[in-house]
């Protein structure tokens, strides 16, 4: 199935899918994916002509070509396919955007469920929202669990801790973020937070750019790290300055949510990071989205990124509204050579994009193109595929329920029309997502 009939019929299928009464259970019957490429998320050679087997919603077993499929089970042809785990969007954002408006009145319902099915289109089976989701968002993630929704499946940060009147910006629709200034107020504010449980705890430190901006008090995000470690939690950071990260890792931080773009990265970052297990999803599309459009790449035209587009966005783009950010360039520049220089260095790197914070970050499209900037920072199509797949399922850790195509995980399938190994951009080429073992479109 080709853009745009896919995207058409795949909206629609996800149309009657969602809702109240929607049912996202998976089918009772054993099915099995026969004769696909099978590249699994783990990094070794892809299955040629292999099947995956899976009941009720989990993936029995990832079978070599040749073997026989159990008696009864449903067969899906996938003969010159290629199948690889969903995507995983490991830093993103919902409800914010609604085609050429932003901001905190944007953010209901209806629009999150909007943005997932969005994101469902383009081949991304989780959706990892780091710190601006309203409460919500909680019901909706219970209902998913419940089986009620056939959706990507969430995880949530909930309402982040930023600085009053400094990051982030209330202005970008982030009205729901605690602005602690003790550490009294810490302890309260995340007493309120994990009443909902989320999945991870996010920090702002930085001042986006703004030198006469407030950055976070050091005291109040090392509580905010200690209140999140005793309950389980990691935290998450947004971050651009080297000298931030340099004491967020040494204060326990588990993930940088962001790229440093200040300086490259050194010996004693690196050095911090390892000792520490830190992760780093470096978000490249970011920085791609503050000046790629008045460039008028060819992909613009492409029906692949036409077709995540909301309404009105398109004209948004091209005119006045969007404003280049010349020193993007630059940041986009230090940002690749340090997601080769960390990932060189054995420092875990996921994928993620912001997508969903402002207009220009296309949800969806992001991702793929993030892909695209992966591997051009250096990292080969596998490399990136993993960081896409089990890596960001192992940052998350979320990675022994999905990630990769393995026995006993859940089954939320990528199916691609050409092979990503070849030229990443084929995962472009979707021809079909299976989530919980449930085809969202064929």
């Amino acid at each position: 199935m080709r853009l745009p009939t896919m995207l058409t019929a795949l909206a629609s299928a996800l149309s009657l899918l969602v809702g109240a009464s929607a049912m996202a259970q998976p089918a009772a019957q054993v099915t099995v994916l026969q004769g696909a490429r099978i590249i699994d998320g783990q990094g070794g050679a892809p299955i040629e002509n292999g099947s995956i087997v899976i009941h009720d919603g989990r993936i029995e077993a990832v079978q070599p070509g040749g073997t026989k499929a159990p008696a009864g089970a449903r067969i899906v042809d996938l003969r010159g396919k290629t199948v690889m785990p969903a995507l995983i969007a490991g830093h993103a954002h919902l409800g914010i955007t609604n085609g050429a408006k932003s901001g905190a009145g944007e953010i209901n319902e209806a629009n999150v469920t909007r943005q997932l099915q969005k994101y469902a289109r383009y081949g991304v089976g989780t959706v990892a929202v780091f710190g601006t989701d309203h409460d919500f968002i909680y019901k909706m993630r219970a209902d998913q669990r419940a089986g009620k929704l056939a959706l990507p499946t969430i995880v949530t940060a909930g309402h982040g801790f930023g600085v009053p009147h400094g990051a982030p910006p209330i202005a970008m629709g982030m009205d729901q973020v605690y602005r602690p200034t003790t550490i009294e107020a810490v302890r309260k504010d995340f007493e309120k937070l994990l009443v909902q449980k989320p999945d991870l705890v996010k920090i702002w430190v930085d001042d986006f750019g703004d030198k006469s901006t407030k950055k976070m008090d050091p005291a109040l995000y090392r509580e905010v790290i200690q209140q999140a470690h005793k309950n389980g939690l990691k935290v998450v950071a947004h971050v651009y300055y080297l000298e931030d990260a340099k004491r967020l890792a040494r204060d326990g931080v588990d993930l940088f949510g962001h790229s440093v773009r200040d300086k490259p990265v050194d010996a004693e970052l690196i050095a911090l990071m390892k000792e520490k297990n830190i992760a780093y999803i470096p978000t490249l599309q970011l920085d791609e989205a503050f000046f790629v459009y008045a460039d008028k790449p060819e992909w613009m035209q492409t029906p692949f990124f036409k077709g995540a587009l909301d309404q009105g966005v398109s004209e948004w783009l091209g005119g006045p509204s969007y404003k280049v950010k010349e020193v993007s360039k630059k940041d986009l520049a230090i940002a690749k050579q340090n997601a080769l220089a960390l990932h060189k260095a054995g420092i875990k790197v996921g994928m993620g994009t912001d997508s969903g914070a402002t207009i220009p970050r296309i949800q969806g499209f992001a991702e793929h193109r993030e892909l695209e900037l992966l591997t051009q920072a250096g990292l080969s199509p596998m490399q990136a595929l993993q960081a896409a797949t089990s890596g960001n399922a192992a940052i998350l850790g979320i990675d022994k329920e999905r990630g990769t195509l393995a026995a006993s995980k859940q089954a939320d399938v990528l199916v691609l029309d050409a092979n990503p190994l070849d030229d990443i951009r084929n995962t472009r080429k979707i021809h079909a997502l299976w989530l919980r073992g449930v085809p969202v479109a064929e």
